[in-house]
């Protein structure tokens, strides 16, 4: 009785996963989780879910879910311990959280039933603030959130949160690519790594308007003036002792 409850929810769960071009949602995410594959698939899997559109929504969630995640956690544990041991003829398991995000990018606004799952992953510890961005990909569906983000007790949300509000002010290519689709689109990733680099430049910006004692350029594009020694002095490139 058992083995066919289990074999009719696995039917039932499978009979509801959406496909396009006669492959299932997960065999096309699981393209975003392959770094061996040219980036033109990674733009065909963006491009499949984007033709699937809202109805990939709740199949995406269910992957972003705290079950799920500690499902990952788990099997990336063993995964590792193998390698430690010397076994290396599994893969690397699936990611399932980086393939939701990186499809629920692909679908911008219509990822809209996406931001209360987006806004649990902002509760996580460490809190994920790739959500932040998704959320400014979603659109002005997305503000509020961003906006409520901005109180948040970590400093890291708070000022990744500023960050998107600003590229939507804006109308930042790290948000609005100028090509959105098609194999020469910046991928999710590539636009993740620019998001990551502009909030660390917001903290690098805050530290020194905070402690202006610290005497680093305002400017934080300016390069520091090459150290020149004291006439006669020879600069040594041993290291110190003890250092």
């Amino acid at each position: 009785m058992f083995c066919a409850v289990g074999c009719f929810t696995a039917g039932h769960q499978t009979a509801n996963e959406p496909s396009y071009q006669n492959r299932r949602l997960s065999e096309w995410l699981r393209d975003f989780d392959n770094y061996n594959l040219p980036p033109e698939r990674h733009a065909l899997a963006a491009d499949a879910v984007r033709h699937i559109g809202s109805p990939a929504v709740p199949f995406l969630v269910e992957r972003l879910s705290e079950k799920r995640l500690e499902q990952t956690r788990v099997e990336m544990q063993k995964w590792r311990d193998r390698q430690e041991r010397g076994v290396f003829n599994a893969d690397r398991p699936a990611i399932p959280e980086r393939e939701a995000l990186a499809a629920l990018d692909a679908l911008g606004p219509e990822a809209v039933d996406a931001l209360p799952a987006l806004e649990k992953l902002l509760q996580h510890d460490p809190p994920d603030y790739q959500a932040l961005y998704l959320a400014a990909r979603i659109g002005p569906a997305g503000v509020p959130l961003l906006t409520k983000s901005l109180t948040n007790e970590n400093k890291a949300v708070r000022l990744g949160a500023q960050v998107c509000l600003d590229m939507m002010n804006s109308g930042s290519e790290v948000l609005y690519p100028k090509i959105p689709v098609g194999p020469n689109a910046s991928s999710f990733e590539s636009r993740i790594c620019a998001f990551n680099s502009k909030v660390l430049h917001a903290a690098a910006k805050e530290y020194i308007k905070n402690h202006p004692e610290s005497d680093l350029p305002n400017d934080l594009n300016q390069t520091s003036p090459p150290f020149l020694p004291p006439p006669g002095e020879v600069i040594s490139s041993a290291p110190e002792s003890g250092r």
